[in-house]
């Protein structure tokens, strides 16, 4: 146990302190336990401190920078390894620059005479005229009318439907039709007759 110039004993809290402030002049490499000593030393932990984030931030940079130019690097090789596939494959195809040259300068002429094409179409079109929402209902009620009058129309021809198209021819068709309607009338007529005898 610790004791005082007077050899009077020191109580354990001073104690421990005194252990704590004895391990950090250790840790801190200084060799009095001034608050001076303590502050000097604090001072250059610190300056360490900053000093070795700003080497961190530094390296970070350089890290950000290698991997942007490792990048780039990579692309540019990925453009030199097309390259020489393409100039590979235009050997073996026995295409040369001069030929890409002038199929290029052929598609690009045949693509001015279709935009030359297409203007010349555009302009013999007639402008689109704006229409109102007047006009717009005028039409529908036009088109509404048109559709009833086709469905009459379509329910006429559906009445003389086998009937020929001359009206005499139909008169005698209508005739002949009755005639046979009648016919079977009275043959109705005498069958259920003779039914009628039958059973009495």
């Amino acid at each position: 146990m610790l004791t005082n110039d007077m050899d009077l004993p020191l109580s354990k809290g001073i104690e421990e302190r005194l252990d704590v402030l004895t391990q950090a002049a250790i840790l801190l490499g200084i060799d009095d336990l001034s608050f001076s000593s303590y502050s000097t030393a604090i001072d250059r932990l610190s300056t360490e401190l900053l000093s070795t984030r700003r080497s961190l931030n530094h390296l970070l940079c350089a890290e950000d920078e290698l991997e942007s130019h490792l990048a780039s690097l990579r692309h540019e090789q990925f453009l030199v390894d097309k390259w020489t596939t393409t100039m590979e494959r235009e050997e073996e195809t026995g295409e040369s620059i001069a030929t890409l040259e002038r199929r290029r300068e052929g598609l690009l002429k045949k693509a001015k005479e279709y935009h030359k094409e297409l203007d010349t179409l555009l302009a013999d079109m007639p402008s689109a005229t704006p229409v109102t929402v007047t006009q717009l209902v005028k039409q529908q009620e036009k088109n509404r009318l048109k559709e009833q009058q086709l469905q009459e129309k379509r329910a006429k021809i559906k009445a003389f439907q086998g009937l020929p198209p001359n009206l005499e021819l139909a008169r005698d068709e209508l005739r002949n039709s009755r005639d046979e309607h009648l016919k079977l009338i009275q043959l109705r007529e005498r069958l259920l007759r003779r039914m009628a005898e039958g059973v009495m």
